[in-house]
């Protein structure tokens, strides 16, 4: 975000004077209203300062320098102290709302998240009273509604719902409050969870976006896939998967996370399901399983594949045969060396000699339960690892 400028000393300014000409005028509420209606932060401060008649200072990090009015103000408040206190109570350490005997600091906060701190210099080096109290609580207010005017105006409120995304694709939470919060202020509520959704259009060439007059947490992050999450609080997933649908797009959703640090890999699941094809409704549970296992251990899917399929493919490599491709096809038809036969145009007893060397090959027999469970499991191992990479690799 663009910063304000830092408050330079001197004499009064015009902007000073104007400002507390206003504040003469104003009260705590109207300071509140004129940053609904859009006043800048620096106005703010020195219409707060003012109409409060002793310096106050903000500091918002996420905005640049700290804020201070009147212009002598950084002689009475340590506005380096002020943003150790602001990056402390940001970082979730210590007290929101603290004083001592020369500064008293009031948390700026969006929803439950901290953004910055507001102070002011008390008089006689002693906490102010409840009309002290009552400006800077309103400037805090102030404050956090000028930093959410900023951001609407700077990136819309799309923009806004796939910075969210985009960053909980990229990986899990830092800050799990500024998670829960950054989607209160686009109006979900993801404290209790959510699922995860990836969507696209059947055909890859059309514009991805959800139905006319459909709300969701939703973006198209770039690759013609529309990305959302689908709160627990809020909604019905099912159906709002079912809304979806019925306005074109095919779509996977994730099992539910309700530990909102868990929301990347519901948005991982959603879009490895849809990969693989895994769309919704359908009976998914085991590849739902194994993608469990990819995002908690890799290695243990790719060790269920070593230990099942890898020796069929060194095989079909090492001698230019079709095991692994006559397997699939064999579990694809329930189990029928005949339609088996058929659907590869091949003679049943090829298909029943070519079965009879993937037990040997692999030591799993695909007409034993046992064995034909293991392999099974191991194809499914193997097209997920290979969606995965699909989807990791760069470019």
């Amino acid at each position: 975000m663009q910063s304000d400028r830092s408050v330079e000393l001197g004499p009064q300014s015009a902007d000073d004077r104007g400002a507390a000409q206003a504040a003469s005028r104003s009260t705590p509420l109207e300071l509140v209203s004129a940053a609904i209606a859009g006043a800048d932060l620096s106005g703010l401060v020195h219409a707060a300062a003012a109409g409060l008649g002793s310096p106050v200072a903000v500091v918002i990090p996420a905005l640049g320098e700290p804020l201070a009015a009147p212009r002598e103000a950084q002689s009475d408040i340590d506005v380096a102290a002020l943003s150790r206190r602001a990056a402390a109570l940001m970082a979730g350490e210590g007290s929101a709302n603290s004083r001592s005997a020369s500064l008293d600091a009031t948390a700026v906060r969006i929803g439950r998240q901290v953004v910055g701190v507001v102070a002011g210099a008390a008089n006689d080096g002693r906490p102010g009273g409840s009309r002290e109290r009552a400006w800077l609580e309103a400037t805090a207010t102030a404050a956090a509604v000028a930093v959410l005017v900023r951001e609407a105006r700077e990136v819309g409120l799309e923009g806004s719902r796939r910075a969210l995304l985009e960053g909980l694709r990229a990986g899990p939470p830092a800050d799990v409050a500024a998670l829960i919060s950054h989607g209160r202020r686009l109006g979900f509520d993801l404290s209790d969870g959510a699922v995860g959704m990836c969507a696209r259009p059947p055909a890859g060439d059309v514009p991805v976006e959800p139905p006319a007059g459909y709300v969701t947490l939703a973006s198209d992050l770039g690759d013609g896939r529309l990305y959302g999450l689908l709160a627990l609080a809020d909604v019905d997933p099912e159906a709002r998967a079912d809304d979806l649908r019925s306005g074109g797009l095919e779509l996977a959703l994730s099992g539910p996370r309700r530990d909102p640090r868990a929301l990347h890999d519901a948005l991982r699941e959603a879009e490895l399901l849809l990969e693989l094809g895994c769309t919704w409704p359908g009976p998914h549970q085991t590849y739902r399983l194994l993608v469990g296992i990819l995002l908690r251990d890799p290695v243990e899917l790719e060790q269920l594949r070593a230990q099942t399929i890898s020796p069929l493919e060194a095989y079909d490599e090492r001698h230019d045969t079709d095991l692994l491709a006559t397997l699939e096809k064999f579990f694809s038809h329930h189990g029928s060396t005949t339609d088996t036969a058929e659907a590869m145009q091949l003679h049943r007893h090829t298909v029943g000699y070519r079965l009879a060397r993937v037990h040997e090959v692999s030591g799993l027999s695909p007409y034993e339960s046992e064995g034909r469970e293991r392999l099974s499991l191991g194809l499914k191992a193997q097209r997920i690892l290979a969606a995965h990479e699909r989807l990791t690799k760069p470019g």
